[in-house]
């Protein structure tokens, strides 16, 4: 019985150069072969280093409880964890600290720690009371422990109603007042499990993590807050009992930029330039465009375009250095080393006027939106006046009621697609090619020096798009040929080997039909070991770990 519908020849080919395999093992040559039976409601398995010995462990959570597998001489017992903790609360968010400790966040208001002491979790010790967190219902594995001053000593991150509480450590182990950074919160529903054992069923909390870096050009990394209303900047201050200030150093509301360019008014659309709502729009770039160690800021509100250099006390805003207008309707503006001297330049990108009439007439009639990239070169602390160079984009599209039935197509095409199978490159051999694990049906199956190293991903994938080089100047992207040669590439990898026979085949006790592979060097040797999950149901979670010796 095929497993995987509609890929009859795949799998046969694959089953047939199976035949001719020299090797048929229990285990891969170079590995040892541990089988685990995990509990059914197991919803996560993270690799930690528990012990700081430089061997990697196993974390896993089922329900409220955390469960630590330790590796010892180079094995693992999964038949009972190690040791393990009941997380209390109706509403629980963990992490592991850097000192590998167990963080928690009690239904919002109490943060508890768990230390290993000689390899088991302790008593609870309570950090914080009265945090004023907000967490839903369930249990949630969140970023709470984060050294976010590179001090050694791990701070607190806390969410709350649409913001984070940042607590940081002091010398005596006492944590600062809360810095609160507005920040974007999403709850998410998940109604069916997929086959990784890290999805959840139920409700998913994600809760993005705040950037740093070095903004001012002191060494020490700065906090970035990049939410829908605001961008802000807060300056690390190493010398100052409060390490950063309540209020950000850096700060755009972008609100009030959309309040001053104005909302979207349907009676005073211009319906002989639609794209004019462009107008509208903004961006904000944080980025170093001289070189000079700060980060500058450029702002985008319409067709003008707002340099402001950054100095070690960071920007400011009310005084920009440079302006730069165009007229027609700004679409973009990034940053981008056009003539190869290292300093990147600045790219603004323009797009004809679309009218009404020429929507109507697209309904039945193929069309073309042409797009304008004008580029400044960078001159130090400024961009050139004008730009040195203009680039053409010509977006050719078939008729929209074509589209339409173009789209229909492909997702008729896509629905009827083969089952993806499993597989994975592996890591750690000195050869040029890399090898491929395969997990088909009831084997597993290893094709050793199978393919060539995949190509370091391009700087910018929009201009890759358009195989942008330096010497031309018109480009072309017509959605009619992309639509009609459009490809779902389903098992690239597996069909690179559908013609050869497997180096190694290792049988599998049970049907792997919601299996999948996991890749990981755990034992700091330099190659991968191989997570095989094989089953997860009602009863259980099965699988096979080959741990490299």
């Amino acid at each position: 019985m095929n497993l995987f519908p509609g890929q009859v020849a795949l799998f046969a080919a694959l089953v047939v150069a199976g035949n001719f395999a020299t090797v048929n093992a229990n285990t891969i040559e170079g590995y040892t072969r541990i089988d685990f039976t995990l509990p059914p409601d197991t919803e996560k398995l993270i690799i930690v280093d528990a012990n700081q010995d430089g061997l990697s462990d196993v974390l896993t959570q089922n329900g409220n409880t955390i469960n630590l597998f330790y590796q010892q001489d180079g094995l693992f017992d999964f038949n009972a964890p190690q040791t393990s903790v009941t997380l209390p609360g109706q509403a629980t968010g963990w992490d592991i600290s850097d000192d590998f400790a167990l963080i928690a966040l009690i239904d919002g208001q109490q943060v508890q720690r768990w230390q290993l002491q000689q390899d088991q979790f302790g008593e609870a010790e309570t950090l914080l009371d009265n945090v004023s967190g907000f967490l839903p219902q369930g249990v949630h594995q969140l970023s709470l422990s984060r050294d976010l001053n590179d001090d050694g000593r791990p701070d607190l991150i806390i969410p709350g109603a649409g913001e984070l509480s940042i607590f940081i450590r002091s010398t005596d182990g006492s944590y600062q007042q809360p810095l609160r950074v507005v920040s974007d919160m999403q709850l998410r529903s998940v109604l069916h499990p997929g086959r990784e054992l890290g999805r959840e069923v139920g409700q998913a909390l994600r809760i993005p993590l705040m950037t740093l870096r070095d903004v001012n050009g002191d060494g020490l990394p700065d906090l970035i807050s990049d939410t829908e209303e605001r961008l802000d900047v807060f300056l690390a201050r190493s010398n100052e009992a409060v390490w950063f200030n309540s209020e950000p150093d850096i700060s755009v509301d972008r609100l009030a930029i959309r309040e001053r360019l104005g909302d979207f008014d349907f009676d005073q659309l211009d319906f002989a330039n639609l794209t004019g709502v462009l107008a509208l729009t903004h961006e904000e770039i944080l980025s170093d465009m001289n070189g000079d160690g700060f980060d500058d800021l450029i702002l985008r509100e319409g067709g003008r375009v707002a340099l402001h250099l950054g100095t070690d006390q960071g920007v400011d805003l009310q005084q920009a250095d440079q302006i730069l207008r165009s007229g027609g309707n700004v679409l973009s503006v990034f940053l981008y080393d056009e003539n190869e001297d290292d300093q990147p330049d600045l790219w603004l990108w323009r797009v004809e006027q679309v009218s009404l009439s020429d929507v109507f007439l697209w309904l039945a009639i193929s069309g073309t939106i042409n797009l304008e990239a004008y580029i400044y070169p960078n001159e130090g602390d400024s961009f050139a006046r004008r730009p040195s160079r203009r680039i053409n984009v010509a977006l050719r599209f078939p008729s929209v009621l074509r589209l339409i039935g173009s789209v229909n197509e492909v997702r008729e095409r896509a629905s009827s697609m083969e089952a993806v199978i499993p597989a994975a490159r592996v890591n750690g051999t000195q050869q040029a090619m890399s090898d491929l694990l395969v997990l088909m049906s009831d084997q597993l199956q290893l094709f050793n020096q199978a393919l060539q190293p995949e190509a370091d991903p391009s700087d910018d994938r929009f201009l890759a798009s358009l195989n942008y080089s330096r010497s031309v100047d018109s480009y072309e992207i017509d959605i009619r040929r992309i639509i009609d040669q459009f490809d779902i590439e389903i098992n690239r990898d597996v069909r690179a080997v559908s013609d050869r026979a497997p180096d190694t085949i290792v049988p599998l006790d049970e049907s792997a039909a919601r299996g999948d592979l996991a890749l990981r060097d755990l034992n700091d040797d330099g190659r991968d070991d191989i997570f095989v999950l094989l089953q997860r149901n009602e009863e259980s979670v099965t699988g096979i770990l080959f741990l490299s010796h």
